[in-house]
């Protein structure tokens, strides 16, 4: 590990040795309760089992564990001031003569005293993989797990045996509307109290939006179901697999709509050998449809909102790629190359009268909107050669997207010409705008 990235470890370390974060993650419930039902559910899993707890934070996993019947649990966390403090809790609880906390990365451990029966880890970061926490899970199952994969050659009844919570992952990506972030980060330091205070924003964190937002969204800001662009299975998964990933999906539009960027979120299931069916396993879900959790969903925004109308076809590429300068950090990127318009829509529209091309558009856009499934959805996970030159945008951000993102031949947003197109598309700027005025 090279200078620059054991400082970028030691800083990742040092931001989770603060009891603020733990008490951040231990008040989410739906977080907790997910582990908690998946671990008690499955006791006789646990039965008289050796855990290994990877990245144990206050040791509230570990002692899940212990109170499930194992007869030893290794809790390891690199955060010396966290583990003094979950080896109180767990002497408060009675349980320190089943569970052993060791101040480590699990990296940096040739050997435990017992061989590992199952592997427990809360590893997941926002958008599922910022913070690369899932590479220490992968190294923890091939180096130390009883049943490990330590080649090709494994069997699927081999993989079966392999238990670790949660064993699957799955992120989502939906477009969205939203009302707020962007109007106040383009409006409001202009006239601010009739005053102008536009040159502030260059001291604002991210007052571009170029970079993910971390919020809660309300489903009601969805206007498309989400796809599915990528999936883990924690029992197979090898790091080289989750350093570049791509997706395409398209999502066909029900109704016309305003795009402000793509919204994303994750689910974890919890299975083990003994779940004939992955979902009728205990479910962690980060989605703005269920209870909210500290990961909230990420945003990413478009440069600029886009406009498609009813039967167009929105096609979006997303790449996940690991930071170069830091491993911890993912660069997101969502490239838009041109919405398909659909051209027998537009004809019809033809031998519509104007006025109510615009009734029916306002209309729309007053109602809650109706979301489905797209019809086709394809990932692609051609994995990047690591001799490619890597991205090094900052943290967490969302690339721009490709200069044709806004294409609609060769007309601008918005256009004042005859073109019935047009004319809606500007009838939905006005009417949007007209409806989100910043006071």
């Amino acid at each position: 590990m090279d200078s620059e990235q054991m400082d970028n470890d030691q800083q990742y370390f040092q931001s989770y040795d603060q009891f603020q974060v733990h008490e951040l993650m231990l008040r989410d419930r739906p977080r907790v309760s997910a582990y908690y039902d998946a671990i008690m559910n499955n006791k006789k899993l646990f039965e008289n089992k050796v855990v290994l707890d990877v990245g144990s934070g206050t040791g509230v996993l570990s002692m899940f564990a212990a109170k499930a019947g194992a007869k030893l649990v290794y809790a390891v966390d690199a955060c010396p001031t966290i583990c003094d403090l979950a080896e109180e809790l767990i002497k408060c609880n009675g349980l320190h003569d089943r569970i052993q906390v060791t101040n480590k990365r699990v990296e940096d451990i040739e050997k435990f005293d017992e061989n590992i029966d199952i592997i427990i880890s809360e590893w997941m970061g926002f958008y599922l993989f910022h913070e690369s926490m899932l590479e220490s899970v992968i190294y923890a199952r091939d180096h130390f797990l009883h049943t490990s994969l330590q080649n090709d050659d494994n069997t699927s009844e081999q993989n079966e045996s392999i238990i670790i919570f949660p064993s699957h992952a799955y992120l989502y990506c939906a477009p969205f509307i939203d009302q707020h972030i962007r109007i106040e980060s383009n409006t409001m330091w202009n006239d601010y109290f009739d005053l102008n205070f536009s040159p502030i924003r260059q001291y604002i964190k991210n007052s571009d939006l170029n970079e993910c937002v971390i919020e809660t969204i309300e489903p009601s800001q969805l206007v498309h179901d989400a796809q599915l662009i990528q999936s883990i299975d924690l029992r197979t998964v090898r790091i080289n697999e989750i350093r570049s990933m791509r997706s395409f999906c398209e999502f066909y539009i029900d109704n016309t709509c305003i795009i402000s960027g793509f919204c994303f979120w994750f689910d974890c299931y919890f299975s083990s050998n003994n779940n004939s069916s992955i979902l009728r396993s205990t479910r962690l879900t980060t989605s703005p449809y269920s209870s909210k959790t500290h990961w909230k969903q990420t945003l990413v925004f478009l440069p600029e909102d886009i406009y498609p109308l009813k039967d167009d076809i929105v096609p979006v590429n997303i790449k996940l790629k690991q930071s170069s300068t830091n491993r911890r950090h993912y660069n997101l990127t969502i490239s838009i190359k041109k919405i398909k318009e659909n051209l027998h829509n537009n004809n019809n529209n033809n031998n519509n009268s104007e006025k109510n091309q615009e009734e029916n558009l306002l209309n729309t856009s007053n109602t809650k909107r109706q979301r489905r499934r797209s019809s086709t959805m394809s990932s692609n996970k051609r994995m990047i050669s690591e001799n490619e030159a890597m991205d090094t945008t900052s943290e967490s951000s969302s690339n721009d997207t490709d200069n044709d993102s806004n294409e609609s031949g060769e007309h601008p947003i918005p256009c004042s010409c005859d073109r019935d197109r047009c004319k809606l598309i500007k009838t939905i700027i006005e009417k949007y705008n007209e409806e989100n005025i910043v006071e």
